[in-house]
């Protein structure tokens, strides 16, 4: 089972649609959820999850600051957590710094409201992580 940390969505229709994909699996399991990035990489220091799907929570770009702490921060874990990065639509594109590139298996960025593009990013990280491959991506 892989383990899942939401980060970026506060309560609502969107988070229960999110939280609705990743558990129409039983192989994946949300462990934590938290809107602001501070919160939810302490949650991740104590959880170790797997797989992180991380949306922007503000629209400004002290909010992608931390957004890039956070992938960052979950890429350095040991192993490095896989990251779904959920970007607006209005969102440009291209990584949020250096390191934060998508890579199969490791990162991916997918469109926010894409549930079958988040389905198919979970089920590669899933897929990579159970394999025991090592993930070259780790910062």
């Amino acid at each position: 089972m892989m383990t899942v940390l939401i980060a970026g969505l506060p309560e609502g229709d969107e988070l229960e649609s999110v939280r609705a994909r990743v558990h129409s699996s039983p192989h994946f399991r949300i462990v934590a959820h938290a809107f602001e990035p501070h919160i939810a990489l302490a949650q991740a220091r104590v959880l170790l999850p797997d797989i992180a799907v991380i949306t922007r929570h503000l629209p400004h770009p002290e909010a992608d600051l931390a957004r890039y702490r956070l992938l960052r921060d979950l890429r350095a874990f040991d192993p490095p957590t896989g990251i779904v990065l959920r970007r607006d639509a209005g969102e440009p594109a291209g990584p949020l710094g250096p390191g934060a590139e998508p890579v199969d298996g490791a990162i991916h960025e997918i469109r926010r409201g894409e549930s079958d593009a988040l389905w198919d990013a979970l089920v590669t990280i899933g897929r990579r992580r159970a394999s025991c491959d090592t993930d070259p991506t780790g910062l």
